[in-house]
């Protein structure tokens, strides 16, 4: 039993940007509204100004997208008369064009209410990522921070998944290090979640695997030689495979306690999410242990418990506990019960196989703040 939602057509290989305008007239696009993040576009924008003579270009503010600079993107996009939208860049980028897509049409209706309206109606949307990744190309979710409420705003719509993806990996070459080792991270933790979510499905769990699988066979290679362009497209291609998996199966604890560590300290979501997960293995490990050992059986490891000393080993090996050290002195006991309050009120806690209380959730960013004590980096795993 289950469902699998995709988008409508998946274009794989480089220099497939360059087929945007044959896209967009297929959607019968006549003014584009194309939202770009600045630092992954570069060179190309000339080139894509060049292309789309009638479009309108967005360059998207840095951060992750908030509902002012929603509103203020939806005011520029309406009084352009624009009649779709492209996304090219990274996670937030694809996030905000899809709320853009979906209250261009639906103007009255608020971010909450997607979820709950049966019948959504949005501007054609093509996606562009430029890093491998949020898997936002391919989910019916999008991620927008409500600045009054002090969290992040996660609707689902099956409407929210985009007409076409275009995963060209020479998009993805230029990314810096820390942002390829926080996305690729992210885009692990996506596809282990999906296979151990009590919401995967055989067809979610197909997805899942072959991400693991992809990631975990390039995303050491791709840290250490950054212009591997076949190991950036096994990059491309698992973090797509893991968003199809998780949008149709749900994150679960990792990113619910990852979201609350984010939020609070405005650290990347690939970031906090990767310094949560160790832990939360470690502590839904018995719930699912099957399933944990088959994710470790793709990776090449005997056992699911190696599973923890390998996330452990690769944010080592990528920097990310020695990232976070910063925020060691701000994770007072207050800090921590406003963090679980914030995650026990967010999605993932329910789709954990093993549902943990408001004391769990605080022990494990206890265990994170001891974690981030230790003196120095050292190897987990040979």
């Amino acid at each position: 039993m289950g469902n699998l939602f995709l988008p409508k057509e998946v274009r794989l290989g480089q220099n497939r940007v360059d087929e945007l305008v044959e896209i967009a007239e297929g959607l019968h696009m006549k003014k584009a509204f194309v939202l770009y993040s600045k630092s992954a576009v570069g060179q190309r924008l000339t080139t894509l100004q060049a292309q789309f003579t009638q479009a309108v270009f967005y360059g998207m503010p840095k951060g992750e997208p908030t509902t002012t600079m929603l509103q203020v993107a939806l005011q520029h996009l309406m009084s352009e008369q624009c009649d779709g939208v492209i996304a090219i860049g990274g996670g937030s980028v694809m996030d905000l064009a899809k709320a853009l897509a979906v209250l261009a049409k639906m103007p009255e209706l608020t971010l909450s209410e997607i979820a709950t309206t049966k019948r959504i109606e949005r501007l054609p949307l093509v996606a562009v990522p430029t890093t491998a990744g949020t898997g936002s190309e391919a989910t019916m979710v999008t991620v927008i921070i409500d600045e009054e409420k002090g969290m992040k705003l996660n609707p689902g719509h099956p409407a929210l998944i985009p007409d076409v993806v275009i995963l060209d990996a020479i998009l993805t070459a230029n990314v810096p290090k820390s942002v390829t080792a926080f996305t690729g991270l992210d885009a692990l933790t996506h596809a282990i979640e999906a296979f151990v979510s009590t919401n995967a499905t055989p067809l979610s769990d197909f997805y899942a695997l072959e991400a693991v699988r992809l990631l975990t066979d390039h995303i050491e290679v791709v840290y250490e030689e950054p212009h591997n362009l076949a190991a950036r497209e096994g990059m491309l291609l698992g973090s797509f495979y893991a968003g199809i998996a998780f949008s149709n199966a749900s994150t679960n604890l990792a990113h619910a306690t990852g979201r609350a560590l984010g939020t609070k300290f405005h650290l990347p979501h690939g970031q906090s999410v990767a310094l949560m997960h160790p832990f939360v293995v470690e502590y839904s490990m018995e719930s699912c242990r099957e399933r944990y050992d088959e994710i470790a059986e793709q990776i090449g490891l005997e056992q699911g418990e190696q599973l923890i000393l390998y996330l452990q080993g690769l944010n080592d090996q990528f920097g990310v506990w020695q990232s976070a050290k910063n925020v060691v002195d701000q994770l007072t006991v207050e800090t921590i019960k406003d963090m679980t309050n914030s995650a026990l009120n967010g999605n993932g806690i329910l789709t954990n196989r093993q549902v943990p209380t408001a004391q769990q959730i605080e022990q494990l960013f206890i265990q994170l703040r001891k974690r981030l004590q230790h003196k120095g980096d050292f190897a987990w795993y040979n």
